[in-house]
């Protein structure tokens, strides 16, 4: 038992020493009992003086920030399941700069945020770089406004990503995105075009409610888990050709108002098509569908009748 106390001890002080800024709240934060409630003065004091941190290293640019990450997923690590240092190591490694206006150019290609990271409600005045990015805990961009344009090319987001009501006026670049956890971009707005092609989502993506209000393009994507386009206003050309849907893809109320483009898209689970309205050319061409013969089968035989239909 001396010796697991000495280890939590050891374990608590390199965390300190890896978060300077974090020494004078060092009463509250050696033990999970004692960090003060959510809402005290002295989680607020806590807070605050984390962001400055975070902004600092942010300052410092990628070699730095990348150190830092490196050494933090190292020391959780070393807190293994010891509770009260695992609670200590999420708010130490998490990045929270929340209803933040960012006016200059942020630029974040090729870092790592080992922990939480939330940016929700903050304003990119300029344009945003996330190409590159890993983000190995959570990540919320809810309403968030990108004013110019925002890129994450090849980001990787390890425990999902919410972009719930984000808007991004001008164009949004996903191309080569990988995410194991829940991409959300429910009632998201793109003013400007938008590319996810060649990206892997692992687990649900859910676009219900999102408006394009310029070029869409999703093909060539993987989509492990379900995907919800139910509601979507597609404005400009949307592109959904080769992709594959492993489980349920709906678009349910969905509204194509120039082309959209399904060409040899393969469906692998129920495909809901209900009360899509298409007002330009459709392409179903080649698409491949697989329902398993269950009690689905009336949906197989709505969705061949849909692909003879879509196939001219």
């Amino acid at each position: 038992m001396a010796d697991l106390l000495r280890l939590a001890s050891r374990a608590r002080s390199e965390l300190l020493q890896a978060s300077p800024w974090a020494w004078p709240y060092e009463a509250a934060l050696i033990s999970a009992e004692a960090l003060p409630q959510h809402g005290s003065d002295e989680l607020r004091a806590i807070y605050a003086a984390r962001r400055e941190a975070t902004l600092r290293r942010l300052g410092s640019g990628g070699a730095a920030w990348n150190a830092w990450a490196a050494n933090m997923t190292s020391l959780r690590r070393k807190a293994g399941d010891d509770p009260a240092l695992a609670r200590l190591w999420q708010l130490l490694a998490g990045v929270e700069l929340v209803d933040e206006t960012f006016d200059g150019e942020f630029d974040v290609a090729g870092f790592h945020f080992p922990g939480a990271a939330r940016f929700a409600g903050s304003a990119f005045g300029s344009d945003a770089w996330f190409t590159d990015a890993r983000f190995s805990g959570p990540v919320d961009f809810r309403d968030a406004t990108f004013g110019r344009d925002a890129f994450f090319e090849r980001a990787r987001f390890a425990a999902g990503a919410d972009f719930g009501g984000v808007h991004f006026k001008r164009s949004a670049e996903f191309r080569e995105l990988s995410c194991a956890g829940t991409l959300g971009f429910v009632e998201a707005e793109f003013s400007g075009s938008v590319w996810f092609r060649s990206s892997f989502f692992e687990g649900p993506v859910r676009f219900r409610g999102a408006r394009f209000g310029w070029e869409a393009g999703l093909g060539d994507c993987r989509y492990r888990g379900p995907a919800d386009f139910a509601e979507v206003d597609f404005a400009d050309n949307a592109g959904f050709e080769n992709a594959i849907f492993e489980q349920s893809a709906t678009f349910a109320d969905t509204r194509f108002c120039q082309a959209a483009w399904f060409s040899g898209v393969q469906f692998r689970g129920e495909a809901v098509f209900d009360r899509t309205r298409f007002l330009g050319r459709r392409h179903f061409d080649g698409i491949a569908v697989s329902v398993p013969q269950t009690p689905v089968a009336t949906q197989a035989a709505v969705l061949e009748r849909l692909r003879a239909a879509f196939s001219g």
